[in-house]
């Protein structure tokens, strides 16, 4: 006798994360709503530690990424790991103030989730003013 097993259906592939104000991508200066992090560090003119993070949190794609993973990111070139925890987060503290600074007003931005719960990416108005800070 044989079994057949079957499998659950596949999870839905996530949404493309887009924009409504579009941006101009650095080779063809064509509009994209739907652009890659690069776009976005390149626009904005993001340092490469703002870009890092930007680029760690982007991957969540509005879930929340933990602390401990965004300092992977930052340090990810440092054969040491980086310097202590609260070096650490105190370089993600001010490269995320500046971060905000450069973003606000593009419709983009980095929301703290909560308490030891992370950050995540915002787009376009899908949160309110206060939650940005």
């Amino acid at each position: 006798m044989q079994t057949i097993t079957t499998r659950p259906p596949a999870a839905p592939a996530p949404a493309p994360l887009t924009i409504t104000k579009p941006l101009l991508c650095p080779c063809c200066k064509r509009p994209v709503t739907t652009p890659q992090p690069e776009i976005v560090i390149d626009r904005y003119g993001l340092t490469p530690m703002e870009g890092r993070i930007f680029q760690a949190v982007w991957k969540g794609k509005g879930l929340p990424v933990i602390t401990e993973r965004i300092f992977t990111a930052m340090y990810i070139d440092d054969p040491d790991g980086g310097p202590s925890p609260d070096k650490m987060y105190l370089a993600f503290k001010v490269a995320l103030c500046h971060m905000r600074q450069k973003l606000e007003g593009s419709g983009i931005g980095i929301a703290t989730v909560g308490y030891r719960r992370g950050y995540r990416l915002v787009l376009e108005g899908k949160f309110p003013a206060a939650a940005s800070r």
